[in-house]
């Protein structure tokens, strides 16, 4: 294609108007960087002026350009290139904050390239790459550090440090929820206390007797599916989402769920939609002025058929005094709390159950997976148990599986290397100091996760083996090494997973309950090593979806 500029064009383009353009892009770079802006705003601004500048170029044909249009290209085609030449000079600049920080240049320029390797769910193996190229500090964004040292713990402790704008509410919608950034610490405070009364050890507790009887029933699932399986295997992984979900909505609605995928399936991809619920604020929320804009451009409807069926049974909810079933769900505490509007408890219940969920199926599902493709680890598993629980089908107190060094050891070992987390916080003001390196305040920071829970200085011997032994008093001999303060699984903080008491019990309780109760080996088709390759990572780890056992 040929274009062909109009001299009128290019002669209406003065050196004071040039200029001018000059100063208008270096005014928008100094605005920017002293207060972003959202983009979608910024979008609509600049779509509305380079609007009315063909308008204006269109009444002034005949005395500025033949061509309007053409005009107003070049208007803002100038504007656009000075605007980005004098941001980019400056992240690429000694002036800039992290000038001294190594790392890709071309991650300095943009967020957009960890953007993509975020969607691509391998981030946390580019990380670890660039880590080793570049040290325990590397640049990835203009204004973004990842940190492989065990000291950036201390991001997480710090009772100042807040989420990244990668956690805002998509759409910046004003509601509140715990998982989302909030508005102050003080309203995030006042949330988590609600929640805490659920998750509290009285709390857990009561919520036991739910984990048995969908547990019972996720056996009875995997009996019934496998008999329907014409290869005499099934999925265990999707029978673990299925599971969770429904557990889940047990804990939020009591008896008011309508959450039932082990006996029904999932026709409508409630998983999916969910799943791409949280893969979009993750990988699109490094660069949130792209999320901002994303968010009005219509996406698929599997995303929001989660989100309608968690409002449909909060509406149905809200119309009971109480869960029909002896059970204070999480709801009782938000609705007794008061003042807090529908959308919020939508948000919060929707929140409850993908958290409650995905991870946890995760790490089970992999647990199982590295028992089964490690020789002898589930062997040694069930002699535990056994010994423990001589009747495989009799009750299974929560003490008495939290004494169990060997399942404990299993759970740990598959959440070390099946959460490779990229976690992200706000420096607080006045800046940090890690490993003697100061940090300025505004900074994005997040631990390497992935990193440091491989990392030969942590786990020793075998790091990217699953070898429970590890997690044993000199289990793999006297240099064995499981250093958990950097298992960055829950996180930390004001910030940490508050389920986390009942996650461990969760699982415990599962991979317990099944290894007593079946023999289990990997189908003839399964592929080891495929399947790890394919393990994918953003707010939560994804396994393949073609996991099948027998």
């Amino acid at each position: 294609m040929e274009l062909k500029l109009s001299s009128s064009c290019v002669s209406a383009l003065s050196p004071l108007l040039q200029f001018g353009l000059l100063l208008a892009g270096l005014l928008t770079w100094g605005a920017l960087h002293c207060k972003a802006a959202r983009g979608d705003h910024a979008a609509l601004v600049y779509v509305l002026a380079f609007a009315a500048t063909y308008a204006s170029a269109s009444r002034l044909e005949s005395n500025v350009c033949e061509t309007p249009s053409l005009f107003s290209i070049l208007i803002f085609g100038m504007y656009t290139f000075s605007a980005l030449t004098f941001t980019a000079l400056y992240r690429l600049s000694p002036f800039h904050p992290l000038a001294g920080y190594p790392g890709p240049q071309y991650c300095w320029l943009s967020s957009l390239w960890f953007t993509y390797i975020s969607f691509r769910g391998r981030r946390h193996l580019v990380l670890d790459e660039l880590h080793r190229r570049y040290g325990p500090f590397v640049r990835i964004g203009p204004n973004t550090l990842s940190i492989n040292s065990p000291s950036a713990m201390s991001i997480y402790a710090s009772s100042n440090s807040i989420k990244s704008d990668s956690y805002l509410t998509p759409g910046h919608v004003p509601n509140i929820s715990l998982y989302f950034k909030q508005p102050t610490e003080k309203l995030h405070s006042a949330r988590r206390r609600v929640w805490e009364s659920l998750f509290s050890a009285a709390g857990v507790a009561q919520l036991y007797p739910v984990l048995e009887k969908r547990t019972w029933e996720l056996m009875h699932c995997l009996e019934r599916r496998q008999s329907l399986s014409d290869t005499g295997t099934l999925n265990l992984t999707e029978c673990f989402y299925h599971w969770s979900y429904d557990l889940m909505g047990d804990v939020v609605f009591g008896g008011s769920s309508e959450l039932e995928l082990m006996k029904e399936g999932d026709p409508r991809n409630l998983i999916h939609g969910a799943k791409m619920a949280n893969v979009i604020p993750d990988s699109f929320g490094q660069s949130p002025w792209l999320m901002d804009i994303l968010w009005h451009i219509p996406a698929g409807k599997d995303m929001f058929q989660f989100q309608k069926r968690v409002a449909d049974m909060v509406r149905t909810r809200l119309n009971v005094a109480k869960p029909p079933q002896a059970l204070r769900d999480l709801m009782s505490y938000l609705i007794e709390a008061g003042n807090i509007p529908q959308q919020d408890l939508e948000l919060d219940a929707a929140v409850a159950i993908q958290g409650g969920s995905g991870n946890t199926t995760v790490t089970i599902s992999l647990a199982f997976y590295f028992m089964l493709s490690e020789p002898g680890t589930f062997d040694t598993l069930r002699n535990e148990l056994a010994k423990a629980f001589p009747d495989p089908t009799g009750a299974l107190p929560p003490a008495e599986l939290a004494a169990l060094p060997y399942l404990n050891a299993v759970v740990n070992e598959a959440l070390r290397l099946g959460s490779p987390f990229f976690v992200p916080r706000i420096v607080p003001v006045g800046g940090m100091t890690i490993d003697g390196r100061f940090i300025p305040e505004d900074t994005i920071v997040a631990i390497a996760a992935y990193s440091q829970q491989t990392s030969p200085d942590n786990f020793f011997p075998d790091p990217m083996r699953f070898r429970p032994l590890r997690w044993l008093q000199d289990g793999l001999g006297p240099d064995t090494k499981a250093n958990m303060s950097v298992l960055a699984s829950f996180s930390a903080g004001n910030h940490a997973c508050i389920a986390k008491a009942f996650a461990y019990q969760e699982m415990r309780y599962v991979i317990a309950r099944l290894v007593l109760a079946y023999d289990m080996s990997l189908s003839d088709a399964f592929d080891i090593k495929a399947f790890r390759d394919g393990i994918m990572s953003v707010r939560v780890a994804f396994p393949s979806m073609t996991s099948l056992f027998q």
